[in-house]
């Protein structure tokens, strides 16, 4: 069984970043079968980027679209998040899991809490080159086996992307979600099925190569409309 790399692993964060300082865009509008979960009722940030992404993410996006069957369309749950959002998010869940796992060593829980969400060295999402995305088909978001962003409760973390303890029917919408990312060049962190990655450590470290995005503060970024 092949072993995952998580984001606690030193090989992601060994990975050399040379940030090629390229623009982030809105998502929105940017193909008529990528739509934007505009509640935000499943997410943290509070940040009106959200749904910013570096250019490349958008221009393969929108290949990942061209690709889906008939009647399929992306909904974007989440792209861009602060650093200071995502040093947050890691610090709550962290002493989420160390109060429900009170026998687990600091060590654990620093790895049980890599699996869901991204200590900031190595987060995708405030690079702008993560996006946490799922399909839609008519009107409604479909069957994934799990709902976004839940947790990888063991043993059978069905957030997982293989997880095989998934209806045949999320099994077959995980596998368009596969083909259609996967073809444009992302790569999905496989504890979570809605996360997928270009240009960031994650990515680098699997494509064996220099990662392109580095974390960009919230302030940094001038809103730029496609």
């Amino acid at each position: 069984m092949e072993i995952m790399i998580l984001l606690d692993d030193e090989r992601v964060a060994n990975v050399n970043c040379v940030d090629n300082k390229e623009r982030m865009v809105i998502l929105r509008k940017i193909h008529k079968d990528v739509l934007i979960d505009e509640s935000r009722s499943q997410i943290s940030s509070k940040s009106d980027l959200f749904c910013y992404a570096r250019e490349e993410v958008i221009n393969r996006l929108k290949k990942a679209a061209d690709s889906l069957p008939v009647g399929y369309q992306f909904l974007v749950k989440e792209a861009y998040r602060p650093l200071s959002r995502q040093k947050k998010s890691f610090e709550e869940a962290f002493e989420s899991y160390k109060s429900e796992y009170p026998l687990k060593s600091q060590e654990e829980i620093y790895r049980l809490t890599c699996q869901y969400v991204a200590p900031i060295e190595v987060a995708g999402h405030p690079t702008g080159g993560a996006i946490d995305i799922t399909l839609f088909k008519d009107g409604t978001e479909v069957d994934m086996g799990t709902e976004f962003n839940d947790i990888p409760y063991e043993p059978e973390n069905l957030t997982y992307l293989h997880s095989p303890f998934i209806s045949s029917t999320a099994k077959e919408n995980r596998k368009i979600l596969i083909e259609c990312m996967e073809g444009a060049g992302f790569i999905n962190y496989p504890t979570e099925w809605w996360h997928w990655s270009y240009g960031d450590c994650y990515w680098a470290c699997l494509n064996h190569c220099n990662a392109i995005y580095s974390g960009v503060k919230e302030e940094d970024i001038t809103p730029i409309l496609k």
